[in-house]
């Protein structure tokens, strides 16, 4: 299966800025999934898309074992980079390169998204072992005009770009409806957790570089948003970002 082109192109050019600007999950969100999933120092798991390694360092301290999987091979190399003894492969969520019943739970940290669903859940159910689980997490900025007054300009300076780039193959919560068509799944369960991101603006300007639809833009449109953007940050000391952690997680039927 190929990867969505948006994908490939905005996350090859922007891997180093994933890592430095990009949020990790709160510990809480992550240890309850792991407690729902039944997951155990024994265990072996699966980060499917797994980007640079944000969420495999978390489940390190978890388990036996992480596999990786990363199809685009510049966030490959900076999870390698950082993570030396995690096995990162190439695959995609539709063609995931691992034998049937392998793993014990498969994670994906913001990227479900991406997927196509139907295809996506029969890769995972074939992989994992009777009754494993699948885990998935989302950071969603809560932050508000009231609490964050350059928020409406920022907005106005990146989200055309967003909608210019168009839907995500999953995106706003259609997944949820072709996973359980499926069959191959229990019911979805939901919780989530809050946390808050520090940032410098140097390091906020890495983030934003390195969403899709920014990262996807032309040399010459990137570069003018950045400079937008730390213009209208260039007054801050700090940039705060509180998220909404979402957790969704089943098992395998």
């Amino acid at each position: 299966m190929s990867l969505d082109p948006r994908a490939a192109t905005g996350f090859g050019r922007a891997a180093e800025c994933y890592e430095r600007g990009r949020p990790s999950y709160p510990p809480a969100a992550i240890a309850r999934v792991i407690d729902n999933l039944g997951v155990t120092r024994e265990s072996v798991v699966l980060d499917l898309a797994a980007g640079t390694g944000k969420l495999t360092r978390l489940l390190l301290p978890h388990v036996s074992r992480v596999i990786a999987v990363e199809p685009v091979p510049e966030m490959r190399r900076e999870l390698t980079a950082r993570l030396p003894t995690v096995t990162a492969l190439d695959g995609t969520a539709e063609a995931i390169p691992l034998a049937d019943d392998s793993v014990d739970a498969v994670f994906v940290g913001q990227a479900f998204h991406w997927f196509r669903t139907t295809e996506a859940a029969a890769e995972i159910a074939r992989v994992l072992t009777t009754r494993g689980g699948l885990g998935l997490l989302w950071n969603e900025p809560t932050w508000t005009d009231q609490d964050t007054p350059w928020l409406a300009a920022f907005r106005a300076t990146v989200e055309q770009h967003k909608r210019a780039a168009g839907a995500y193959p999953a995106g706003n919560g259609e997944w949820e409806r072709p996973l359980a068509e499926t069959r191959l799944f229990d019911a979805v369960q939901h919780t989530d957790d809050t946390h808050v991101q520090h940032l410098t603006v140097d390091d906020f300007v890495a983030q934003v570089a390195s969403w899709s639809w920014i990262a996807g833009l032309s040399e010459t449109q990137r570069a003018a948003v950045l400079a937008d953007v730390r213009a209208l940050l260039r007054a801050q000391a700090e940039i705060t970002v509180p998220y909404r952690t979402d957790v969704y997680w089943t098992r395998r039927r």
